[in-house]
């Protein structure tokens, strides 16, 4: 029965977060929303290639060969695959680059706050100020400014994975328990927190 109840309130915090995540990204329903700003364009451009790759059978394109008139530009070397091949798998749903984009970045929002949320609950044990620290997480102004302004979709990704690593690292050096972990480099990141 306990475990009942706290698998409920886990799906609690997960509706808070993405009721959170859906409000803070009312803004990007908006399709006056100017997302080739900054780096935009070429995220939206590189998933485009991707795409594009994925249909000349290349399967890991470091070189998109339909740009640069059959030339061929190297824009996966810059940046990593996860972000491209999200927005492609996006694509292919919603048959819209420029809405991928935008549902892409929502999931990341989500998935930042999520992952803040567990690993400030390792700590405190305590799920309001978890929820808490994972609203601020979400909704920090260099974090806004990223996902509205700058287009930074690497950064914006890596906002994800920044709580996963202090995850990992807490639950490296503060706990004894065998739990099932993934690991993030040298770190391990318990789940079942």
């Amino acid at each position: 029965m306990k475990d009942k109840i706290l698998k409920n309130k886990e799906l609690i915090v997960i509706i808070i977060l993405i009721l959170v995540g859906l409000l803070i990204g009312v803004p990007l329903l908006n399709q006056n929303l100017d997302v080739y700003y900054d780096d935009g364009i070429q995220h939206i451009a590189r998933a485009y290639g991707t795409l594009n790759s994925f249909k000349e059978n290349i399967l890991f394109p470091n070189i998109i060969s339909s740009f640069s008139n059959g030339f061929g530009y190297s824009w996966n070397l810059f940046y990593g695959p996860l972000s491209a091949f999200a927005i492609v798998v996006i694509s292919l749903i919603f048959k819209n680059f420029i809405v991928a984009y935008k549902i892409f970045v929502l999931l990341c929002m989500i998935l930042s706050g999520y992952f803040m949320y567990k690993f400030v609950y390792s700590i405190s044990q305590n799920r309001n100020i978890s929820i808490l620290a994972s609203i601020l997480y979400m909704t920090f102004p260099y974090h806004l400014t990223d996902l509205y302004t700058r287009n930074a979709l690497g950064e914006y990704v890596s906002f994800i994975f920044i709580p996963l690593v202090f995850l990992g690292l807490y639950n490296l050096f503060y706990t004894t328990e065998n739990h099932y972990f993934l690991t993030i480099g040298a770190t391990r990141v318990n789940f079942n927190a």
